[in-house]
């Protein structure tokens, strides 16, 4: 009987490791999506940053993928001649990872360094992100301007277990 018991605990405790380091590589993995992500925007390569957009995004937006990068190209280039542009963007640690009827989800930071006429704006936002095939491909949606509940009605597999903090106030860095 003691052996049984000590076989359970080792295995518990084996199982509870794996666990532990599926989960540690997984977030590793979203990380490194952010940052590829990030590194498309930060050059203008729209094409490939919006490859990473949450697909039901592209599929109800009218217009599509064309849409989606036609628009975020008018954008940059509306912000750059008013002196704005951004200089980098990086990703925080996610938070724990949630596996919801087959696809994993769990939210990381964003952060982004802009550069304004008078100094420089960093900014930190809250991405959702999709993974449909365990961990391989990631996909985001930038959760930061609505509470979970309300994006729970325009996606309702998107589990409630996520977390998306609050938004916080940038901070600025006037020029010297």
């Amino acid at each position: 009987m003691k052996k049984l018991c000590i076989t359970i605990c080792a295995l518990l405790l084996l199982s509870s490791q794996l666990y532990a380091q599926a989960d540690k590589q997984t977030k590793a993995s979203v990380k490194t999506a952010v940052k590829k992500m990030n590194d498309a925007l930060v050059k203008k390569n729209f094409k490939e940053f919006t490859k990473t957009t949450y697909p039901r995004v592209v599929e109800m937006t009218p217009g599509g993928m064309e849409k989606i990068i036609a628009d975020l190209d008018a954008q940059i280039q509306s912000r750059e001649k008013q002196g704005n542009k951004i200089l980098s963007a990086w990703p925080g640690e996610a938070t724990g990872i949630v596996d919801t009827a087959g696809e994993l989800q769990c939210t990381i930071p964003q952060y982004m360094k802009v550069k304004l006429d008078n100094g420089i704006l960093t900014t930190q936002t809250t991405l959702m992100a999709f993974s449909p095939d365990k961990g391989k491909t990631w996909y985001f949606i930038d959760a930061t301007d609505k509470p979970l509940n309300e994006w729970r009605k325009i996606f309702p597999n998107i589990s409630s277990k996520l977390i998306i903090r609050a938004p916080q106030e940038p901070k600025f860095e006037p020029n010297r």
